[in-house]
């Protein structure tokens, strides 16, 4: 286990990346090959390309058994998302990047005629009428230059990087934990897996608070339980989870065909998808977070996050005194109304902000060390501070004027 040993210190708390595009194309291997991958891909350098990580971190880091393990990394290398650099009792491989697998290149395919007009610019011979003719069709499609009647190879289009950036917990766990990536694991479906990693790549904390809430959120229900002033006092309750499949992240596991049993049961399309965010709820790797949001439109700024659990973290704390705020705001008679119609978060919000909602943003628990999450920290608790103020001069004043 030297390979691991000798990099146990390297980069602690920080992060990897894999391509985005790469990624599906492992899921598609099976169970025990996107683990194996990931292993590979913590073991990686400041390249995130190069890694000495292979069978006895896969061994170590997870529940895989030796020679699992061992078909798992030969089985991504024979699919040519790997290559093996140096062999032997202490290997070395390299992650094949996007650009250099087959079909990468984003220009259209061309037919057999323009590759003939190709072929023949390349080794620098004369084009009949029809050859020209191909390769200004080749032209068009971005394989040749041409100027002033003369053709020339284009240079081939640069295809960027596009990673997933993952925090080394995932790999390593974190304060005696089983890692997030065995757990996962331990689910035996590739597709949850799939899913988990592509969430990080949806995930902006700063702009969305978690996961967009284009791609997936929690819809609750709005309801008027009183006002004051300037004030409306809105009470929320769930109301479900949803998705919209117009993207790479959820697309993949729409259910085109339900069994009539599913069917039955009032199943959806959706079916597997919330199965898997179930999943990964249930093993603690994302958490809903409902927050306050000017609107449910996607112009809508979050306001704050609203947390009703028992914790002295910000986000309960912040729950809890926008409902004490709203329960001053409100009669005894219609605090016990909203509580007899399921609502258990009441929110004061100014009169003006009409269009008010709260919705649940899925947001994943270990997070990378990165600059964005750390001025996501900063910028969530400097708000915070400023809303609990605010709440706690609402409930202030409005318990004087009673004792008046």
């Amino acid at each position: 286990m030297s390979e691991v040993l000798n990099q146990e210190a390297a980069a602690k708390g920080g992060f990897f990346a894999v391509d985005s595009r790469i990624w599906p194309k492992v899921c598609e291997l099976g169970m025990n090959e996107p683990v194996a991958y990931l292993v590979q891909a913590r073991g990686t350098g400041r390249d995130n390309r190069t890694t000495t990580w292979s069978v006895d971190s896969i061994e170590r880091y997870t529940g895989i058994s030796r020679h699992r393990a061992a078909a798992a990394v030969k089985r991504i290398q024979d699919a040519g998302l790997t290559r093996l650099l140096r062999g032997g009792t202490k290997p070395k491989y390299e992650l094949v990047s996007f650009s250099e697998l087959p079909g990468a290149d984003p220009r259209a395919t061309l037919s057999c005629h323009e590759e003939m007009a190709v072929d023949r610019v390349q080794r620098g011979l004369a084009l009949s009428r029809n050859h020209r003719d191909q390769a200004r069709r080749a032209a068009n499609k971005g394989w040749l230059i041409e100027r002033e009647g003369e053709f020339a190879i284009a240079p081939a289009p640069e295809i960027k990087p596009d990673l997933i950036w993952l925090p080394n917990e995932l790999v390593d766990g974190a304060a005696g934990e089983t890692p997030p990536l065995e757990l996962v694991r331990q689910t035996q479906h590739a597709m949850t897996l799939r899913l988990f990693i592509d969430m990080y790549h949806a995930q902006n904390l700063r702009e969305d608070g978690g996961v967009s809430r284009r791609f997936m959120w929690k819809k609750y229900a709005r309801i008027k339980v009183g006002e004051r002033a300037q004030l409306i006092v809105w009470g929320f309750a769930s109301s479900g989870e949803w998705v919209n499949w117009e993207s790479r992240l959820t697309a993949p596991h729409r259910r085109e065909k339900l069994t009539d049993e599913e069917i039955a049961a009032g199943k959806n399309p959706a079916v597997d998808f919330f199965r898997r965010t179930a999943q990964l709820s249930d093993i603690s790797l994302i958490e809903w977070v409902p927050h306050l949001v000017e609107s449910a439109e996607e112009s809508g700024e979050i306001i704050h996050p609203l947390c009703m659990g028992g914790s002295e973290s910000i986000e309960d704390r912040l729950g809890r005194a926008a409902h004490e705020a709203g329960r001053a705001l409100v009669t005894e008679g219609q605090y016990e109304w909203a509580i007899e119609n399921g609502i258990h978060q009441l929110v004061p919000v100014p009169r003006h902000i009409s269009n008010v909602q709260m919705i649940g943003i899925a947001r994943l628990r270990y997070r990378p060390h990165t600059r964005m999450t750390a001025a996501w920290w900063a910028d969530l608790n400097a708000n915070a501070e400023k809303h609990l103020a605010r709440y706690a001069e609402i409930a202030a004043r409005q318990n004087t004027r009673i004792a008046l």
